[in-house]
Order: C-alpha cells, then sequence, then structure tokens
C-alpha cells in the first residue's frame, strides 16, 4: 500500500471543497483513493447506538445511493457511520471516511478491518497528524469536513444532542440539502432526526426520494451509477420473498453448524465476494443472520419461511 498524501492547503491539489470552507483544515493526510474526494458525495451519519430500525434504514438509503454512484461520506463511528461504510462497500460502491484521529490510528479498534478496507478501497482523510489519539473534541470538529465533502447530509438516527446533528448543521451552514429518517415518536434516538424534519430538513423514505431532490436542486446528471450491488427494491422488503435468491438458501444451510467466517463460506460456497455480499446483506435485512466481528455470520432465527 502507498505511504499516505500530505496535502497543504496552498498546493493544487487539495480539495476545493474543504478549501471554500470558513475554516480550512491547513495540512490534510489522505489514505487511499485520493479522486474520492473530488466526485459527488453524500454524507451519511447517525447515532452509535442504532436501532434495528436504524440500521436497516441505513443498509436501504445507502445501497441505493451507491449504486447510483454517490460516494458515501462518514466519520467511521461506532453504529449507523460503520453501517454505511460497510454497506458502501459490500454492494460495489465508494466510501470516504474522516477520522478524528490520525491517518494511522484505527477507531474504534473493533473497527480495524474496516480501516484497512478504506484504505484498500475506499478513502482515509484526516487534518490530525499521524499518531493522535482518539480526543473527544476531535469528532466534533471533524464533522465540518464530512458536510465539505458532500453535496447533501443524510441523518438516518439520532438522538437530541447527537454529533450527527452537527454534521447536519455545518451542512446548513453551507447552503446544503439535509435529509432526514423520520422514526417512531417514543425512540429516543429518532428524536433529533424528526426535530430536523420540524425544522425544514427534507423528510426521506427511500433513496429515490434523495436522488430526485439531488438531481432537480444541481441541475445536472446524477453520477455514473455503479454496476454491482442489488435491486433497492429487493432490500426494502423485510422478509425473504419466495424468489429469494438461491446463494442466500445455500448460505442459510452453510450457516447450520453455526457461525462461519466469510473466507470460508466464500471458500465452501464457490461464490464470488461481491455476490456473496449481496446474499448476505439480503439475509441479515430479512432478519435470519447476523453478522459478527470477524466478520463471522450467524443464523438469528431457528427457521427459514420465505
Amino acid at each position: 500500500m502507498k505511504p499516505p498524501r500530505k496535502l497543504e492547503l496552498d498546493q493544487p491539489d487539495y480539495p476545493e471543497a474543504l478549501r471554500a470552507l470558513p475554516q480550512p483544515p491547513p495540512v490534510l493526510h489522505v489514505q487511499g483513493r485520493f479522486e474520492l474526494l473530488t466526485r459527488p458525495g453524500i454524507a451519511v451519519v447517525g447515532t452509535r447506538q442504532h436501532s434495528a430500525y436504524g440500521r436497516d434504514a441505513t443498509v436501504s438509503l445507502v445501497v441505493g445511493l451507491a449504486r447510483a454512484g454517490y460516494v458515501i461520506v462518514s466519520g467511521m463511528a461506532r453504529g449507523i457511520d460503520s453501517i454505511a461504510h460497510r454497506t458502501a462497500l459490500d454492494v460495489g460502491g465508494e466510501t470516504v471516511a474522516v477520522l478524528g484521529t490520525g491517518i494511522d490510528v484505527p477507531y474504534p479498534r473493533e473497527h480495524t478491518e474496516l480501516f484497512a478496507l478504506i484504505a484498500a478501497r475506499g478513502c482515509l482523510v484526516t487534518e490530525f497528524p499521524p499518531g493522535t489519539p482518539p480526543l473527544k473534541y476531535h469528532f466534533p470538529q471533524r464533522n465540518r469536513l464530512i458536510a465539505g465533502l458532500a453535496q447533501a447530509v443524510l441523518v438516518v438516527e439520532a438522538p437530541e444532542k447527537s454529533g450527527a446533528l452537527i454534521t447536519a448543521h455545518y451542512a446548513l451552514e453551507e447552503g446544503k440539502e439535509v435529509f432526514a429518517v423520520p422514526g417512531p415518536i417514543h425512540n429516543p434516538t429518532s428524536f433529533g432526526t424528526n426535530r430536523l424534519i420540524q425544522d425544514g430538513a427534507a423528510l426521506v423514505a427511500s433513496a429515490a426520494d434523495i436522488l430526485r431532490v439531488m438531481e432537480s436542486r444541481t441541475g445536472q446528471p446524477l453520477p455514473e451509477p455503479v454496476a454491482a450491488g442489488v435491486d433497492t427494491v429487493e432490500l426494502e422488503e423485510t422478509h425473504l420473498q419466495p424468489a429469494a435468491s438461491e446463494l442466500a438458501r445455500r448460505i442459510w444451510t452453510a450457516l447450520e453448524t453455526g457461525a462461519l467466517e466469510l473466507e470460508v463460506l466464500a471458500t465452501d460456497l464457490g461464490a464470488q465476494p461481491a455476490a456473496l455480499s449481496v446474499a448476505l446483506l439480503e439475509l441479515e435485512l430479512s432478519g435470519l443472520v447476523e453478522r459478527l466481528p470477524g466478520p463471522r455470520y450467524t443464523r438469528v432465527r431457528a427457521r427459514f419461511n420465505p
């Protein structure tokens, strides 16, 4: 892997979107595909303590946005952020992680594998020098970069006091579109998103809602669609249908004996990584399979009833 790039504000390669900020970082450290910093992006952010509803909404929306060609920008945090990054990669899309640490400091530690994956297939970017530890005040600070790199911000699930709302406010200050997913009125993790909608954020129920607004707002064609991935409509179903993919059924059978690592599933089933990831997402959204650290996968339900 190539060493990280160091970009100073006066260099021509410094991303114009960040140069235009009221307080642009004097220096950026970048690992991975630098060109993603100049591509049309949507920031997807939310709470670390997400619900199953928030997880499913994130996956469904990110699949549609990533397949439409948008780079998914987020902050590498637990919860909604990491789900957004993983989903974009799983369906063949692209993602940028804005760090609150040095470029060489994976955080949180359980995301070390995701950190390496984004460095190889996406892009990591930070304003903090190498070796910088995860200090509390760094994360609200880096949120302005998340908003700065994106054409719009989508808040999936957030309580009243949430870093995701800070990102949304940065976007509003820059005149960018803010989208929010409505949630149950008694769920604390929906208080922030529901308030955003009351204050004028666009309510979204599907990726198509966002794509229509973005095309109308910019007056430009949408980014080039990504070829890999799955049908967004399929992922929005809450249960597997009779036409559930054959690979999903084979995965279910393979997991009969217990949890298996992704590499073992790929070898045992002779499946391509992209197809395997799509089928696993299908099973996860149906509540049949759960992703564990490793990554490993295990059954959640005892029976498969498509």
